[in-house]
């Protein structure tokens, strides 16, 4: 591919001739992400026929994902390089080897993160070797790295992207590159999978990096994405689709790619004019004395109409095969290139018989193994004759990097200055104006960003404690009302695999349809499971005996003894303050249900959870249950409350109280 390479740029640079005059053809797609990634390598801009899937494969989103995983773990030497070598930051050689060296003397080894530290600290035994350029630049990336690292834990994974693109300007540097609106393309996709990556309950930065790595170490890919290709840029096409086309230059490239003769292989083969063609199976005994040796071996041996077969379909097979080859070398208008890879001694030492009519053998056509044989028995076959082509060998010395060259840029941009521009005055007031809002939105930020409305879930730090607010209003203060007849729709969901969610929702909505007007029953309890919006495989899953037990506890004998009192699936709202921006804001929930008394309130709530231990439980729900204990005060101004917690995650009910 650098041969390819280096000739285009020779085509490009030194002849004019545009991208979009040169065409690359495959005969298939195999190979078509290590072309694309030698491309963009050297800047080419290139466009597809729309059948890659490489997106992780291009180069400014595994920038990005070495990125993400040295803000998940800076520990990573080859990501923690790969982003300092980046145009984010652009390290060279000799500064990541002068911080190579930054070794501690107390330690025998440490990664290249540990190093950083030490030179950062200039505790290092070389120290001496980072001057103050390099420890500038040093500072400048860990802090920028902890910043990130710090954000990361408290927003987004499409906030954290964002950031980055426009703290190291690197949206803007890849749009400025050759192809460069396909590569802004593809680092906006980015921020969009991640954001639906987290919309789809799988949360954090580690999750998200664990199953980009799970792809890519299955070999596969995510979709591609579709922009307007560039106007100037060489066609990548396989061989198929390029019917009907022509360029200018065309390259047929692989040509020494094997021919795939799996069907020539298969067990069994179908002819139109000979029929079913089989092997024939047989045991031949081997006669062999020594007990490791089988008594007896299996020989697969083809039959004769196996063989007219196979031989029929190679001939089809080869066939169509140089009408591929004819159709990829009408495609040029002015020069064809071919390019194989082999051996110039093993080639050379090959020779080629015709039938003295002009052309090959049928044995020579029939043995070749790929195109570049075809192609290169003709050169040897007929190299007296004016073949109209030449054959050139290209070592490595021939494709260093300062061989190939690099993509010069016709057209620079020119440095305009805006002295004399008469919207200056205009664009200054515009930035002094855009400044001032964003003193004044900094000031008000912690506002800004607090939401209106809050589920006691999203209360960060238990629900610390507030100023008292008016404003409490607890709904539904009155006997619940009966139940209403419902008529069961169908079921018409597929049958999915059961989750601990899914328990929990049917068995909290089982426990507010109990009729608790007398003793509960296991029927009682069936008829209400009945009424439960679930699928049946869930209903399976909720234990009704343990839920019946609970009415033998002391908390259950009081709910079914005070009837009058009590209270279930209550929602609530209540007006609370925020410490930081000072500003009011809306706690709403539901209260699985509560009874109340002339002194006191009895709060409860079911928890599903599985647990080992009720301690853990209680911690993880004491500021929740706090917080409702604080909407029912308020409302009911009744200063006790006690609150429990029925906990249902194990084979037995246990009833805690939580203070």
């Amino acid at each position: 591919m650098r041969m390819v390479i280096k000739e285009i740029l020779h085509l490009h640079n030194n002849k004019g001739v545009p991208f979009n005059d040169i065409a690359l053809l495959t005969a298939s797609r195999s190979r078509n992400d290590q072309v694309l990634l030698a491309l963009s390598e050297y800047s080419i801009p290139v466009k597809t026929d729309g059948a890659q899937s490489n997106y992780l494969q291009s180069l400014e989103v595994q920038v990005m994902l070495d990125t993400l995983r040295v803000i998940h773990n800076p520990l990573q030497d080859f990501a923690l390089v790969a982003l300092m070598k980046s145009p984010m930051f652009s390290f060279d050689e000799d500064e990541l080897a002068r911080l190579a060296l930054q070794k501690s003397e107390d330690k025998v080894q440490e990664n290249f993160y540990e190093k950083l530290v030490n030179a950062q600290a200039k505790t290092s035994l070389h120290k001496d070797l980072i001057k103050s350029e390099i420890h500038k630049k040093l500072n400048l990336f860990l802090e920028t790295v902890n910043s990130w690292r710090l954000f990361s834990k408290t927003h987004s994974l499409y906030d954290l992207i964002w950031k980055i693109y426009s703290e190291r300007f690197y949206y803007d540097y890849v749009g400025a590159l050759p192809n460069g609106q396909a590569r802004q393309a593809n680092l906006y996709a980015l921020a969009l999978r991640a954001d639906q990556f987290e919309k789809s309950n799988f949360k954090g930065l580690s999750r998200f990096i664990t199953m980009i790595d799970q792809v890519l170490e299955a070999k596969h890919d995510l979709a591609s994405v579709t922009v307007a290709p560039p106007k100037d840029a060489v066609e990548l096409m396989s061989i198929h689709k390029s019917k009907g086309l022509e360029f200018p230059y065309v390259f047929i490239l692989n040509i020494d790619q094997q021919f795939n003769k799996k069907d020539t292989k298969s067990e069994v083969i179908l002819s139109r004019k000979n029929g079913l063609g089989l092997k024939y199976v047989a045991r031949v005994a081997t006669n062999a004395k020594e007990e490791y040796v089988p008594s007896t071996i299996k020989l697969s041996i083809p039959s004769l109409t196996y063989t007219q077969n196979e031989e029929e379909l190679q001939l089809a097979s080869y066939s169509e095969l140089m009408r591929l080859l004819y159709v990829a070398m009408t495609r040029a208008e002015k020069k064809l290139y071919l390019v194989g890879k082999g051996s110039r001694e093993k080639l050379e030492s090959k020779e080629y018989s015709t039938n003295g009519k002009g052309l090959l053998t049928r044995e020579t056509r029939l043995d070749a193994q790929n195109f570049q044989d075809w192609i290169w028995a003709i050169y040897q076959a007929f190299s007296k004759e004016d073949l109209h082509f030449s054959v050139r060998f290209e070592s490595e010395e021939d494709l260093t990097k300062e061989a190939i060259g690099k993509l010069e840029t016709k057209s620079q941009l020119q440095d305009q200055s805006q002295a004399d521009n008469r919207q200056s005055d205009t664009i200054k007031e515009a930035l002094q104006m855009l400044k001032e809002v964003e003193v004044y939105n900094e000031i008000h930020r912690a506002a800004i960003n607090l939401p209106s409305v809050q589920t006691p879930s999203q209360i960060k730090k238990f629900y610390e404690s507030v100023m008292d607010m008016e404003g409490v209003v607890v709904a539904g203060q009155s006997k619940p009302k009966e139940n209403t007849i419902q008529f069961e729709l169908p079921d018409f969901s597929k049958t999915e695999k059961v989750t601990g969610a899914e328990i929990g929702s049917a068995t909290h909505e089982l426990m507010q349809r109990i009729n608790l007007d007398k003793e509960p029953t296991l029927e009682t309890l069936t008829e209400a499971l009945e009424q439960v919006q679930a699928t049946s495989a869930v209903k399976d899953k909720v234990n009704l005996e343990k839920i019946l037990s609970f009415f033998d506890t002391a908390l259950g004998q009081e709910i079914l003894a005070n009837q009058d009192k009590l209270y279930r699936e209550q929602p609530f709202s209540m007006l609370k303050r925020d410490d930081k921006s000072r500003e009011d804001f809306v706690v709403r929930g539901i209260l699985d249900g509560y009874l109340v008394y002339e002194d006191k309130i009895v709060l409860f709530d079911y928890k599903t959870d599985h647990y080992e231990y009720p301690s853990q439980l209680i911690e993880r729900y004491r500021g929740q249950l706090s917080l409702y204990a604080e909407a029912l005060s308020r409302s009911y101004q009744i200063d006790k409350v006690e609150k429990y917690l029925i906990l249902l995650g194990k084979d037995m009910v246990e009833v805690v109280e939580v203070n």
